[in-house]
């Protein structure tokens, strides 16, 4: 009887020491998946699209406006030309509406200006462009600040041959940006007329 005790006291020792030596493998859980990792993200959406512009958008057209018509500086008429978008529309008469307006950063304008006033010994009279803003603004602002602020100021002496513009400067793209330009017709520092334009960037 004792015999047959020791062995299952024996065997019992056994079975335990087995179950311990056994290793518990935790349960694998799949990580959880979001709805954005699982939807896909379209192409376009992952980065900022570019514009792009074509002729089309270079041919916007403006109205010169009258601020002071009884200086020496009368303007009858003006033209603007461009040299790299919408030339087939270059060489249109002069006016004061309907003037072709829209042009590209870096693309040289033609300005063709209707106007008896002539003196070639004079600076009296300057062509400036400026980010547009209220006309109201440009009340207190002195000339000279004006002209520092400038994408170009330009010295009229007279329109010396109505086929060729008296200057044709540009707007250089890494100094400004896109958008509308105020071009400023001034007689001894006043604004005598003006004439919003637009210019866009050329994406090849």
């Amino acid at each position: 009887m004792k015999k047959a005790f020791a062995i299952i006291l024996c065997l019992a020792f056994v079975f335990s020491f087995a179950a311990c030596g056994e290793k518990v493998q935790p349960e694998e859980t799949a990580p959880a998946s979001s709805e954005a990792e699982s939807e896909s993200v379209p192409a376009s959406q992952e980065s900022e699209t570019l514009p792009t512009y074509s002729v089309e958008d270079n041919y916007t057209l403006g109205t010169l406006v009258t601020v002071n018509g009884e200086t020496p500086f009368v303007i009858n008429g003006l033209r603007l030309d461009g040299n790299r978008s919408a030339t087939e529309n270059n060489g249109k008469p002069y006016a004061t509406e309907g003037i072709r307006s829209g042009f590209f950063l870096d693309e040289r304008i033609g300005f063709y200006i209707d106007t008896p006033y002539s003196n070639p010994d004079s600076e009296d009279a300057k062509v400036l462009c400026l980010p547009h803003r209220p006309f109201d603004n440009y009340k207190n602002i002195p000339f000279d600040e004006l002209a520092e602020e400038a994408a170009f100021c330009e010295t009229f002496t007279g329109q010396e041959e109505p086929d060729f513009p008296c200057f044709d400067p540009y707007v250089f793209s890494e100094e400004f940006g896109e958008g509308d330009y105020d071009v400023l017709f001034t007689y001894q520092g006043e604004i005598v007329y003006y004439i919003v334009i637009n210019l866009t960037p050329e994406i090849a």
